[in-house]
């Protein structure tokens, strides 16, 4: 996957992660077990890890992407 490509699946991906965390659910394990159980992939079409979700998080500070 590019770098754009990496950015364009973290800006889709990025709402439904801060929803999830409105919902009180802030973890990294807590998220990847919450995308999981929504049928959400990650950008390589396979399940959720701690380590997939702290690099979505920090491809969005490092690119200052908005929600």
């Amino acid at each position: 996957m590019s770098i754009e490509e990496a950015d364009r699946f973290a800006q889709t991906v990025l709402p439904i992660i801060a929803s999830i965390q409105r919902s009180g659910i802030t973890s990294l394990r807590g998220l990847a077990i919450a995308l999981n159980n929504r049928g959400v992939r990650t950008g390589c079409n396979g399940q959720w890890q701690v380590s997939n979700l702290r690099n979505i998080l920090a491809r969005q500070s490092a690119a200052n992407l908005l929600l």
